[in-house]
């Protein structure tokens, strides 16, 4: 191991046992000086979840969010249809919250309680052309390695080391936070994943298995974490996806917004704030160190510590002096790749489709061919490109109005299909991209319709679309990211961007940050600047 390498790997190891650190120490004595102790910037899920951490903890916290709404993407809105109100959730699909890590976070931060889970019936409900599979929920690692073995009995061999290795990344990742070791002990004591953790998804099944509906089965949730299999971390498909499968997803009662609800309500509950319509415009530093931030409204608050929920690739061109940061950091992070973008269709029906389509939730593969569907939906391709469906009246009953249904259709989307329409976008002048917008989710109905619910587009009372665009608009996400940097090899696992800056006293707790995307990675980088916080203060 060269040396860079390795004080990654001493980085990566020191941080392995976040899910069990629980903070033993005290928050510093108030000082009159400062109007508080930390001053979170952004109150998207990781934001709200330091803020919760540190509110908790005795740390007199700041959340400021420049939207109206907290949660980030966490989070929906509301849209009329005569005297029918439909709600639309902004992202959750479904999610792994209730493996033991998560749930003791969420109990951790007083939150569990609070929320009202519901479980999928399938862990994935795949249509491709020629042929569908349903994972029950139920079905664990084995259960879904026999039936792929029954399915594709000539792959036989090559599941079977496959799935060996995808259960030696899952008992090693949960061996790392049970005992210390050195660095270099790290290739001999966790074999697996040293074996993956430089390689890519495609590079670890390619060897294995050549069926390519058996690979496309197999890699067809690369599009949840925005990458295709040649581009995608190993370690950060295999392990997330290894305890969805294991653990089963679930949806919340009350949408994503419920879970935003109950960490604002954990840090005002401990005398924290939470300030919404508050756009922070600079982090404040003297002498290296991070003193405060100032708003919108030219007011500065002082601070020990700021913490930013932002995109980093905001906080690098909008917020920090161009000096405060080593050069070799920001040069660092602005050669880092943003992950995809998302287009979105909201619809509201006039009649309960529950029956006409069984599955609350549904993928839709152009194909086999991940890497060109991958392609298709960079270039908003939608007749080509793979795209998701939820039903969340099977779910949650009562979702939609009586005798009505919600549906959301989602697909990947590049920024560079929307860059012609931005700078008209931003100054409001909108008939084009009204156009474009139009165009492309007309495409995601007619597909739907063919596919899912015949006679759709004669039912919907209802219609909203969302953009790249509309998503840099909400949430300043630069190219309207919806993962913060892309989990690439060279920015996952042991690589991956920290939570640390080389300002003192400024730390990151977003997607943009270590571990990454999603919900469960939002929350845990939450706690690990937290707990970074709380070193750097002595607490």
């Amino acid at each position: 191991m060269d040396r860079r390498f390795f004080l990654r790997l001493a980085a990566m190891t020191a941080a392995t046992g976040l899910v069990n650190w629980r903070f033993a120490g005290a928050a510093p004595a108030p000082d009159s000086s400062l109007d508080c102790d930390v001053v979170v910037i952004g109150a998207g899920l990781g934001g709200l979840a330091c803020g919760a951490y540190l509110a908790k903890a005795g740390f007199r916290t700041q959340v400021l969010e420049q939207h109206y709404r907290l949660g980030g993407y966490a989070t929906n809105f509301t849209r009329q249809a005569g005297d029918r109100r439909f709600t639309c959730e902004v992202s959750l699909h479904s999610s792994a919250l209730t493996t033991p890590d998560s749930k003791a976070m969420l109990d951790e931060l007083g939150v569990w309680d609070r929320l009202e889970i519901v479980r999928h019936p399938h862990a994935w409900a795949s249509r491709f052309p020629g042929f569908s599979l349903d994972i029950p929920s139920s079905a664990g690692l084995d259960g879904f390695e026999k039936m792929l073995r029954e399915r594709f009995p000539a792959e036989a061999q090559g599941l079977a080391r496959y799935f060996a290795l995808w259960r030696g990344i899952m008992t090693e990742t949960e061996a790392l936070d049970r005992a210390p070791f050195k660095p270099e002990e790290f290739p001999k004591r966790f074999p697996n994943l040293w074996r993956i953790h430089d390689k890519t998804v495609a590079q670890v099944l390619d060897p294995e298995i050549r069926d390519p509906q058996l690979k496309a089965v197999l890699t067809q949730s690369c599009g949840y974490y925005g990458l295709p299999p040649s581009r995608l971390s190993a370690f950060f498909y295999l392990e997330p996806t290894g305890e969805y499968l294991q653990y089963g997803g679930c949806y919340l009662k009350g949408t994503s917004q419920s879970l935003s609800d109950a960490l604002v309500k954990a840090i005002t509950d401990k005398g924290g704030q939470v300030r919404p319509r508050t756009m922070v415009t600079a982090v404040l530093a003297s002498g290296g160190r991070a003193t405060g931030v100032r708003t919108a409204d030219g007011k500065e608050i002082r601070c020990r510590a700021v913490v930013s929920n932002a995109a980093a690739l905001e906080l690098l061109r909008d917020l920090l002096p161009p000096d405060a940061l080593p050069k070799d950091e920001r040069a660092r992070m602005e050669a880092m790749t943003p992950s995809p973008s998302s287009f979105m269709v909201w619809l509201g029906l006039d009649q309960d489709v529950t029956k006409t389509f069984p599955l609350p939730d549904a993928s839709f593969y152009s194909g086999t061919d991940m890497e060109a569907a991958h392609a298709a939906s960079m270039a908003c391709d939608y007749e080509r490109a793979n795209i998701a469906m939820m039903l969340y009246d099977h779910l949650v009953p009562g979702f939609s109005p009586k005798g009505c249904s919600s549906v959301c259709l989602m697909g990947l989307s590049g920024y560079d299909h929307w860059k012609p329409f931005e700078a008209d976008y931003l100054a409001g002048r909108k008939q084009a991209y009204q156009a474009e917008k139009k165009r492309l989710a007309d495409i995601l109905v007619r597909r739907c319709e063919q596919l899912a619910i015949p006679g759709l587009s004669k039912m919907i009372v209802m219609r909203e679309a969302s953009t790249p665009l509309t998503n840099l608009r909400f949430t300043k996400n630069p190219y309207g990211a919806i993962y913060g940097f892309a989990p690439t090899v060279d920015n996952a696992f042991m690589s991956r961007n920290p939570n640390t800056t080389g300002l003192k006293g400024l730390f990151l707790a977003s997607a943009w940050g270590d571990p990454g995307g999603g919900f469960t990675g939002a929350l845990l980088g939450g706690k690990g600047a937290f707990k970074d916080v709380a070193e750097f203060l002595g607490a």
